[in-house]
């Protein structure tokens, strides 16, 4: 009989694999961490630490927390010498405080809160001295769950930061059915393969933004859905990068899609960059063409701006409300119209076709609080001689950027790191972190003691 009988030990690591996977981590972790060094390894690999879920759920999706002496044990044995591998934490109310608190977690991107009570909700995402808010920059998916007098909730007003859009769906779920006022920002809007509520209706929902930098081309997959839930809407937002297929966004797009939906809209302001790749087409529109688009648009002020990049076939077509509400304004061409962005902190210029002086001082003139620059063009400038006033006003050809903390030239031309780092074109502060090749430099700055490389 003792022939036959075989210990966790004496099993080869790829069978203990197979079995720990077929078991919940926080059980496997429990029962084996400190048994032995070989099992120590095994249950510490990422498979079973990256992922806890502290409560148990029975069949009739009630929730209860885990025995005592099992938190204490996390608490006090496995949690600190696990915490740099944890990346989501599933918690219920009653122990939420004394995880979170047992130990630092560097690397947490992922949180679910279950069965909590309205009242703790409201003051996790409105108190700054939440729990939750110290982790508020690194969190970039969250699940809230609240079951108790789930057909009772009240939470008006809702700010939150997400990393995916199917994040956004389960909050639209219809737990919260007295929601007004959603603002969400959502660092990927993608098509994911599994399929949640996107089509009930939000009858209470009278405010609503929407904004995402990075491209999507789910713009009719996924976004017009959402809006059309929300067919009450008096306040609109987006602020949204978009990869199109057949045609850029305009005012017509906007009126079919969005405002004939909302018949109770009284404020729309937008910031939408869509792109389109280029297939040789005949009638393309101009900038003109677009702005007319807008011509029965009410109580706004909208600006368009159209490029064609006919080497790289492809092209991008920016609309937006004036005033400009957002901190960032990227691929600024040759053909920005110019204006007053105060609120603008980060810009980025490209183009095919050089920028000329002029050009960077209309900028400078355009974003006074400007803090961060990036640069990518490839061409030379046309005039590299900087004009000087013949009356000793040699300032005035002189451009300021009084802000700028981080200029990114390692994608341009010769001439622009000279447009920049020259005095007589331009003058920055003294502690700008400039981001520049080592080869470009030693180009444009011969002369001078060598550099580190």
């Amino acid at each position: 009989m003792e022939n036959l009988f075989v210990t966790l030990n004496d099993l080869p690591d790829e069978i203990l694999l197979i079995i720990f996977t077929k078991l919940k981590n926080v059980s496997l972790l429990y029962s084996l961490v400190g048994v032995n060094k070989r099992l120590n390894t095994i249950v510490r690999d990422p498979i079973f630490t990256s992922h806890l879920t502290f409560m148990r759920c029975l069949l009739d999706d009630s929730i209860y927390p885990l025995p005592d002496s099992t938190l204490d044990r996390f608490c006090s044995q496995i949690l600190p010498v696990i915490h740099c591998q944890i990346k989501w934490l599933d918690l219920e109310s009653s122990s939420m405080k004394r995880i979170l608190r047992a130990v630092n977690y560097p690397n947490i991107y992922g949180l679910g809160l279950f069965d909590i009570d309205l009242e703790t909700a409201q003051f996790l995402f409105v108190d700054e001295y939440s729990l939750i808010h110290i982790y508020i920059n690194q969190i970039t998916s969250f699940i809230i769950d609240i079951t108790k007098n789930k057909n009772k909730i009240s939470i008006e007003e809702f700010h939150v930061s997400l990393g995916n859009f199917i994040d956004c769906l389960y909050i639209l779920d219809g737990r919260f059915n007295q929601l007004r006022t959603f603002h969400v920002n959502i660092s990927r809007i993608s098509v994911c393969g599994r399929k949640l509520n996107n089509k009930e209706k939000l009858p209470n929902l009278r405010c609503f933004s929407l904004h995402s930098y990075i491209f999507t081309d789910a713009y009719d997959e996924l976004i017009i859905p959402l809006l059309y839930r929300m067919s009450n809407l008096e306040k609109l937002d987006l602020n949204l990068s978009l990869s199109m297929k057949k045609a850029f966004v305009d005012g017509n797009d906007l009126k079919k899609n969005i405002i004939n939906h909302m018949l109770r809209l009284d404020k729309f302001t937008f910031n939408i960059r869509s792109v389109l790749h280029l297939h040789n087409e005949i009638n393309l529109p101009s900038n003109e063409d677009i702005q007319n688009t807008f011509r029965n648009f009410k109580n706004n002020h909208i600006i368009s701006c159209l490029d064609y990049f006919q080497e790289q076939q492809s092209s991008q077509c920016l609309i937006y409300s004036y005033p400009y509400k957002s901190k960032f304004y990227k691929y600024i061409t040759n053909n920005f119209s110019g204006g007053l962005f105060k609120c603008v902190r980060e810009i980025s210029l490209f183009d095919v076709h050089p920028f000329e002086h002029e050009f960077f001082l209309r900028i400078s003139q355009s974003f006074p609080f400007m803090q961060k620059l990036a640069l990518r063009n490839y061409k030379p400038q046309n005039n590299k001689l900087c004009k000087e006033s013949k009356n000793d006003n040699q300032d005035l050809s002189i451009i300021k950027y009084p802000h700028l903390t981080n200029l990114t030239l390692s994608r341009s031309h010769d001439d622009y790191v000279k447009q920049f780092l020259l005095d007589t074109k331009t003058c920055l502060p003294n502690n700008v972190h400039l981001n520049v090749t080592y080869q470009t430099l030693e180009r444009v700055t011969p002369g001078l003691p060598d550099l580190p490389k």
